[in-house]
């Protein structure tokens, strides 16, 4: 507990202190043009004190283990670094490649719709033939055309898929 305290006390003063530093180079604090050699300290304390959740089941020594790998060798800091780096990067890779998964499978279910349209047409096409013999020629050029129309768009949405996966 008291460690977590004396870490919590040690932020807030890190945090205060990088703000009054930058303040004091902005020349917000109140430090005239004048005393120019005169130095500005600016201590703020905090109203309460920050302090980690008892119950979480953290130790001390859970802890100060913790601390001691956050205070790690400039070395290894670069290698993290480099690894954070090909970790950001393998990750952009495969968001890339899930979006065009994902795109492909959308343009996918337009081959899907075309398939019921054509048989809502040729089903469409029987019916009609049966209702009134006379027509059935006139309908199955009707239906050629639907047809050939349908299809049309069934290798628009392909070559769509194509180019999203490939190109």
């Amino acid at each position: 507990m008291a460690l977590q305290q004396a870490s919590a006390k040690l932020y807030l003063r890190a945090i205060n202190g990088s703000m009054a530093r930058g303040m004091a180079s902005q020349g917000m604090l109140g430090a005239s043009a004048s005393a120019s050699s005169e130095q500005v300290v600016c201590q703020a304390r905090p109203a309460a004190v920050m302090q980690a959740p008892i119950g979480l089941g953290a130790s001390a020594s859970v802890i100060a283990s913790g601390i001691r790998a956050q205070a790690a060798s400039p070395m290894s800091l670069h290698k993290q670094a480099v690894l954070s780096s090909s970790a950001a990067q393998e990750r952009t890779m495969s968001v890339l490649a899930a979006s065009k998964m994902v795109g492909a499978g959308c343009a996918t279910i337009a081959l899907a719709g075309v398939g019921a349209g054509l048989g809502v047409m040729f089903g469409s096409l029987i019916n009609g033939a049966a209702r009134n013999p006379n027509i059935a020629k006139q309908l199955v050029g009707y239906a050629l055309l639907g047809f050939a129309l349908t299809e049309s768009i069934a290798l628009f949405s392909l070559l769509v898929v194509f180019l999203i996966l490939f190109a």
